[in-house]
């Protein structure tokens, strides 16, 4: 159902001047049903404002027909409500509730000081929805659409769905909308029906989770150390991960690969990249040598295993395993990218059976929800080993079970996985003490998985724990003192990634900028600590008693250093960037690649890559973006380049020979 449209706020109709920060340019009134066609060029911000009551919901997209555009929302004392910065071309859809009367703001800049240009259009404006079901509609409006892909969306609760909704199209070119029965690829969801498949196996007496994997693909190279069925279901075996190191070699997310190529991919691996069970690294190279467990104990394929062992008992009867790329999957959605200001229709990702590949409706889905209340599948001792955390050999604790997220939200407990392939995204969210869960599946690539915790809170708020008092801002009240944030202000690398950082201190806060990211603004919680609650980043920046900082300890999922670059990080002359240039072959991958200087730039090529532009971090350590990261060469003793290394975060440490 979409939402009644209103006209409950007008613009003022006069011109009103920018809050403070916007510049000097004039702002221009708008109201619902307002469309606006402008240019962009370099750092010009253009704004748009709305007179609007408190408690009003207002939509609105932003046609980026040839710039990339930031849309930035700002209440009426000039704070920042939302930053939108999503697909680079096609439609910007924006929305923002408002918590007080007054002038709000439309900011639109163009990224990294692009041109061209965009059309701006104010679609609804109406009073925020008191009803769970309204507010949802409010929510999934940007997808309620007949010219692109959708979203299916339920509400569980007591094991049943309380709500549903089917918006959008399953298919542009067949003009076949969503439909409350349309089955969709649920992506990494998927991991969790590979646990029950082999806990069902250790029940049946044919395995252990304990078992090495060499007992059962003993193929695999021996590195010395045991990697159990566990340690691949957990994400801690040290093993590359296959959809980031394939890439390294130029392969696109759509390229079929061989299922067997994963084997050869380990068989080729030097080394582990952790001790097995000593760090979390998600990892889909790990289930789908699973799904191949799976296959070699049961003497059944996956997919039937799966559909007569798990989906059949529950009377999932849509859903199914795609068992390799392009099979038809009857009364599905296909995926779409944003492209060239419409839709590209794209494959799924290739051999992820075990990691994905199963395609689900509402419906099945949540039949399964149900099991972690009832473990009639599996019994209980399955559900509570899938449901519960693992602690590394550090003594840490992970996010994660066995295929499945475990955390909490408002203090309450929630099991929770996203899929993304392609295309794709799913959400699929469990608090098992409202006995209520979330299901999102969209096929629309620039879908925002984010959203499903905050439904929830939509239709439970009040069966959740009270909202935690927002901590302090970085200011005097939490001990930040001026003196301190300039201490910390510079510019800094993310180990591991590689990812220039700058911080800066701002009207008495820390403003994070990452590089070819928005910037975002620090909470302080205490002297020394920040975080980012939305984004799940905590940094704890360590002071050395003279007061300088210099490293700090970053958290986001994973725990990695920050360090502050050096005078001899700076950029580097065309001299010194010539002793990099040559040819570096893997063998591990089978690449090449072709390191030049370029208009003062290190530039890597590699034939089935576009180039990429090496940004320096520090030392003989450079970074750009996925799929090369992260280059760190390495010197002989006479300091000549012998090679480098490679990596882009879930892989890491790939070995390049100079030639």
């Amino acid at each position: 159902m979409a939402p009644i449209r209103s006209f409950i706020a007008l613009a003022t109709g006069a011109l009103l001047a920018l809050p403070a920060g916007l510049g000097a340019q004039e702002a221009r009134p708008v109201q619902a049903g307002s469309t606006v066609s402008a240019s962009l060029a370099g750092d010009d911000v253009h704004a748009y404002t709305l007179d609007l009551d408190a408690a009003t919901w207002v939509f609105g997209i932003a046609d980026q027909r040839s710039v990339d555009v930031v849309v930035t929302i700002l209440g009426p004392d000039g704070e920042e409500l939302a930053e939108f910065d999503g697909p680079s071309e096609g439609p910007e859809y924006f929305q923002f509730d408002t918590d007080a009367d007054g002038v709000h703001t439309i900011r639109v800049t163009a990224f990294e000081e692009g041109s061209g240009e965009y059309r701006l259009e104010i679609q609804d404006v109406e009073p925020v929805a008191t009803d769970p079901d309204d507010r949802l509609d409010q929510m999934l409006r940007a997808w309620d659409r007949d010219d692109g892909p959708g979203v299916l969306a339920g509400i569980v609760e007591g094991g049943r769905l309380r709500t549903v909704r089917a918006l959008g199209m399953a298919n542009l070119t067949h003009g076949i909308p969503m439909t409350p029965d349309t089955r969709s690829n649920v992506g990494s969801v998927t991991k969790q029906f590979t646990a029950m498949a082999l806990l069902l196996l250790e029940g049946d007496g044919k395995l252990s989770l304990s078992d090495d994997i060499r007992t059962h693909i003993p193929e695999l190279p021996d590195f010395g150390t045991a990697i159990t069925l566990k340690n691949l279901l957990n994400h801690t075996s040290g093993y590359r991960e296959v959809y980031n190191f394939l890439p390294m070699g130029g392969h696109q997310g759509e390229d079929a690969f061989r299922r067997e190529q994963v084997i050869e991919i380990v068989q080729r691996q030097p080394e582990l990249q952790n001790a097995p069970d000593s760090e979390y690294n998600y990892n889909n190279t790990g289930y789908i040598l699973l799904s191949m467990v799976v296959e070699r104990v049961s003497g059944q394929s996956f997919p039937d295993f799966v559909a007569e062992r798990i989906f059949s008992p529950l009377g999932m009867d849509d859903s199914r395993v795609k068992a390799q790329q392009g099979e038809v999957i009857p009364g599905s959605a296909q995926g779409y990218v944003p492209e060239g200001g419409g839709w590209r229709q794209v494959r799924d990702l290739s051999s992820s059976a075990g990691a994905g590949g199963i395609y689900s409706t509402l419906e099945d889905l949540a039949v399964y929800m149900t099991n972690y209340r009832d473990g009639s599948v599996g019994g209980r001792a399955a559900v509570d080993a899938i449901t519960t955390r693992n602690v590394l050999t550090t003594g840490d604790t992970t996010p994660y079970g066995l295929g499945m997220g475990v955390g909490t939200q408002r203090g309450r407990l929630r099991f929770q996985h996203t899929g993304g392939d392609v295309a794709h995204r799913t959400y699929f969210g469990y608090w098992p003490e409202l006995d209520a869960g979330v299901i999102l599946m969209s096929n629309d690539a620039s879908f925002g998985l984010g959203i499903g915790p905050r439904i929830a809170e939509v239709y439970w708020d009040e069966r959740f724990e009270p909202e935690p008092a927002a901590p302090v801002a970085a200011t005097e009240e939490a001990g930040v003192d001026a003196e301190r944030l300039e201490a910390i202000a510079g510019r800094w690398i993310l180990e591991g990634p590689g990812l220039p950082v700058e911080f800066r201190a701002e009207d008495g806060a820390l403003v994070a900028h990452p590089q070819g990211q928005n910037a975002v603004t620090l909470t302080a919680t205490s002297d020394s600590t920040f975080e980012h609650v939305d984004l799940g980043v905590r940094i704890a920046f360590r002071v050395e008693a003279d007061g300088s900082v210099d490293r700090a300890d970053f958290h986001q999922g994973t725990d990695m250093v920050l360090r502050r670059m050096a005078d001899e990080d700076a950029a580097l002359s065309t001299e010194a960037l010539r002793a990099y240039a040559g040819s570096y072959w893997s063998d591990e991958l089978e690449t090449r690649y072709e390191i030049r200087v370029e208009d003062e730039a290190l530039v890597l090529d590699s034939w089935r890559m576009a180039p990429v532009t090496l940004t320096h971090a520090g030392g003989d350590r450079f970074s750009a973006g996925f799929p090369v990261a992260t280059v760190e060469f390495r010197r002989a003793g006479n300091g000549r380049v012998t090679g480098l290394v490679a990596g882009n975060g879930r892989t890491r440490d790939v070995w390049f020979r100079k030639q």
